[in-house]
């Protein structure tokens, strides 16, 4: 089985931390595909960042798809950056980190909340709860203040700020599971269980198994409606961003 698992931001820091947790539960047999975005933003902190990052990483996967031939796409940026136009274009499953964790957080508890990086971020990640349909199941949206790489690189500053909101969350919000809101928040989620002694998901290790899991049940999403192919070639929706990337 070969997963591709896409960075929509352009950090190769960012990168590493990634794949290390999504080589950290996956079977043996799964073979990886990695790529950073190659335009966009470093550091995806807003909808600014989003947007601007989406349409690179978009086109690269759809690329490296067609040349790699993937069963399955691991989408590693928690937020929108272009899950559901991945899914009109592609036919083998996507799997946006942030959709599998809340996901898999109902299945372990009565309501979770979400833990991010910035204050800032925070409307932008109740917003996208909303988008996926699991308010009712949301106890909060919390936030740390520590941008993607900082996340990734000063552990032992970002594990003592996580270990400190994750017991006011637990504490003050009563939420039953934490899902680590930040691909640069990865591997963590050990120490924070064992600390909070609730479960706390990383949620690029949730999109990795259940990317397994929908590849070797043979399924992917539906492309009935929401996510049917667009209407035009995919030729008339890009000519201005490879005119763009050609400059």
């Amino acid at each position: 089985m070969k997963i591709l698992v896409a960075n929509p931001n352009t950090s190769e820091i960012v990168t590493g931390v990634i794949m290390r947790s999504a080589r950290r539960c996956a079977l043996p047999s799964t073979e990886f595909i990695e790529q950073t975005s190659p335009g966009g933003a470093r550091n995806i902190d807003c909808s600014y960042g989003d947007y601007m990052s989406a349409p690179h990483m978009i086109e690269a996967v759809r690329e490296r798809v067609h040349a790699r031939r993937p069963d399955a796409v691991v989408l590693a940026g928690f937020g929108n950056v272009g899950v559901y136009a991945l899914k009109e274009i592609l036919e083998i499953p996507v799997c946006s980190i942030s959709e599998a964790s809340m996901a898999m957080a109902c299945l372990l508890g009565h309501r979770f909340s979400t833990l991010t990086m910035l204050e800032q971020f925070i409307p932008y990640q109740q917003d996208l709860v909303r988008l996926y349909g699991f308010e009712a199941k949301c106890a909060s949206v919390r936030a740390i203040n520590i941008n993607v790489e900082e996340a990734a690189t000063d552990r032992e500053r970002t594990l003592r700020d996580l270990t400190a909101r994750v017991k006011k969350i637990v504490e003050e919000d009563q939420a039953e599971v934490i899902i680590l809101a930040c691909a640069g928040l990865c591997d963590y989620d050990r120490e924070l269980t064992e600390a909070s002694e609730v479960p706390v998901i990383d949620p690029v290790v949730a999109a990795v198994k259940t990317a397994e899991s929908l590849a070797a049940m043979g399924l992917s999403h539906s492309k009935v409606r929401k996510f049917h192919l667009p209407p035009q070639p995919i030729e008339a929706y890009r000519g201005d961003l490879m005119a763009r990337n050609r400059e």
